[in-house]
């Protein structure tokens, strides 16, 4: 028989030891400077929604006839029966509804471990392109759904279902490969192994 015994209390308190008082100052501080940039980008999500949707008309150009310059948070397509219509970003669907808990997630990283700089923030960037990424992709997919089979079932189809399920994976990659790039392991337990009796 083997018992498994659990240190992981301990080495948390070593490894944050190790760290000095400076470092760990400058660590909180440039935290507090990510959830502070993460509010600020919140506060002006209306301009960020308006660069999606001028990216997102750009990408949808090839696809489309006639296409027309993006408006605001809005990008305009044409249905089948000739109508423009204008599809827009809302809250709900920008990249800072994924990008910002995220960066959070990252914050906390810092924060309250070891990890190098240079591997947060290069986490941080590549999960900032992956999500900035899959969701355009979901934006292009609804323009072009939309415009080839009209708002029903076109628009609802590809927003309710396929674009949920291309945001979640979008989520799931950038928080996957955030963590993977920090290089954030699952604690590592010692087992030992008790003599026979």
């Amino acid at each position: 028989m083997s018992t498994v015994t659990e240190t992981l209390p301990a080495l948390r308190a070593r490894r944050l030891d190790r760290i000095s008082l400076p470092n760990r100052a400058a660590r909180v501080v440039v935290a507090l400077l990510m959830l502070a940039a993460g509010g600020a980008l919140l506060a002006v999500n209306a301009s960020f929604r308006a660069v999606e949707a001028v990216v997102a008309t750009w990408l949808l150009s090839p696809f489309v006839e006639g296409q027309r310059a993006a408006i605001g948070e809005h990008y305009l397509v044409w249905t089948p029966t000739g109508d423009l219509i204008a599809l827009q970003i809302t809250v709900e669907c920008t990249a800072l509804l994924i990008g910002l808990p995220l960066t959070v997630v990252a914050a906390v990283i810092l924060a309250f471990t070891r990890v190098r700089w240079s591997r947060l923030f290069g986490g941080l960037a590549a999960m900032w392109g992956i999500v900035f990424a899959v969701n355009l992709v979901r934006l292009v997919l609804i323009g072009w759904a939309t415009q080839t089979w009209g708002l029903d079932p076109g628009y609802k189809v590809s927003h309710v279902f396929v674009g949920s399920l291309v945001g979640v994976l979008g989520y799931v990659v950038g928080l996957v490969v955030m963590l993977l790039i920090i290089g954030v392991r699952a604690p590592q337990r010692r087992y030992t192994r008790r003599p026979r009796a």
